[in-house]
């Protein structure tokens, strides 16, 4: 079978959808899949030309997936962020669209899988290729509910916006285009199918965001503290939906009924909104900044950690979830979008998606109950192990060859 996979994002390292689509490149090719991938070498996100790249085993030298380099248009760019990456991606896929149908053309594919980056708002031009369509996994269904405003101090006029334009998604041309051309999407979460399904797409599945590499999963769970204070992880990159704030008002909360200590490991820009109470917060003992950090680092927090708090008020997925599973770590969520659907009950407390403040509070408790339940905490982890080895990329990619398969019965 020859799969065309656009890969605008590629890389062995690098951003989450640059190493996302790495993984379902080089684990198709395990299946037997004859992979050629469109990826564009300027992105940012992409430092390891996929080109270049060593492939995994057993992968045969020779006879591993082909990657095709699409330049990008050139812009100005004094244009704002927003516009410059939207014009910058739909002239990329302009661009791709010419070089797909010249690879067509010679040596013709049998169906065209659209991975990166996978928008139901921009829509694809690759689906204009006389072929099969596949899209996704892809988000952009999740909205950020009213009851949260209080995490968006300067950009909640922005989410009002976008949640406005998934609200009339029907009016976007590119958005009705994808979804009568395709032959299947994949959603990310249930929102993201609720939304494909009423702009009349009929044939949606869900499949989690992200996969869990076996190599790197644990034999066991992380070793749990039955003494000290809980050590709690808080791992992402900080804007204003991931609601540090909340998570530092949830252990303040929690630290007078318990010994808790939260290490956070993350930068970004908003966190000037939460500095004096996180100066405050570390001045007793209550939290350790760590910042950005490295891989290594990141390794290291995860395998001396009893549990991940991951409380993000509006997200399609979450890699640091899917690093805890594979290290047996337990998780506190909110249960919806993403985080909802790559946790269960046996493996993370699922709170409610409410309103900031109620949030705050049930995550507290949720930390207070898990501090003073070692034995819980360890049953936990064995469970996030067990959801992990459900989801690793040779399953994922035998999954999608199945899947495949179905489309061009």
């Amino acid at each position: 079978m020859r799969v065309l996979l656009v890969a605008h994002s590629c890389s062995p390292s690098g951003g989450s959808e640059a190493r996302m689509s790495w993984q379902w490149v080089t684990h198709l090719a395990m299946k037997g899949i004859d992979v050629t991938a469109l990826v564009n070498r300027a992105d940012p996100t992409s430092p390891i030309d996929p080109r270049t790249a060593p492939l995994p085993e057993p992968i045969p030298p020779g006879n591993g997936p082909k990657f095709v380099d699409v330049e990008p248009p050139t812009l100005s760019r004094r244009l704002p962020v927003v516009v410059y990456t939207a014009l910058d991606y739909q002239g990329w896929q302009r661009r791709a669209l010419r070089t797909a149908r010249s690879l067509h053309h010679d040596h013709p594919f049998d169906l065209v899988h659209h991975l990166s980056w996978a928008s139901i708002h921009h829509g694809s031009w690759l689906n204009r290729l006389d072929a099969p369509f596949v899209l996704g996994p892809v988000g952009g269904g999740t909205t950020a509910s009213p009851g949260y405003k209080s995490c968006f101090p300067n950009s909640w006029r922005y989410e009002q916006l976008r949640n406005g334009f998934v609200r009339t998604i029907r009016f976007n041309p590119f958005s009705r285009r994808l979804v009568h051309s395709a032959s299947l999407i994949l959603a990310s979460n249930p929102e993201t199918e609720t939304v494909l399904r009423r702009l009349g797409a009929k044939h949606v599945e869900l499949m989690l965001d992200d996969g869990v590499d076996p190599d790197e999963m644990m034999t066991r769970p992380v070793v749990q503290s039955t003494s000290g204070p809980l050590r709690v992880l808080w791992v992402s990159r900080i804007m204003e939906r991931k609601a540090l704030g909340m998570a530092l008002d949830a252990v303040q909360l929690a630290s007078a009924r318990c010994a808790i200590h939260l290490t956070l490991m993350g930068d970004g820009i908003p966190r000037e909104i939460v500095a004096d109470q996180l100066e405050r917060m570390i001045n007793d003992k209550l939290v350790t900044d760590r910042g950005w950090s490295s891989q290594a680092e990141l390794e290291d927090a995860y395998a001396h950690h009893d549990v991940l708090l991951f409380n993000s008020v509006r997200d399609n997925g979450s890699a640091p979830l899917h690093s805890a599973s594979a290290y047996g770590m337990p998780a506190v969520v909110i249960n919806h979008q993403g985080p909802g659907i790559i946790t269960s009950p046996d493996w993370a407390v699922q709170v409610p998606p409410t309103t900031t403040q109620q949030s705050t509070e049930d995550i507290a408790n949720a930390l207070v109950e898990l501090a003073g339940n070692p034995t819980r905490r360890r049953e936990m982890g064995t469970a996030a192990l067990a959801a992990a080895r459900r989801n690793t990329w040779p399953t994922r990619a035998a999954a999608m060859t199945a899947l495949y398969h179905r489309v061009l019965r």
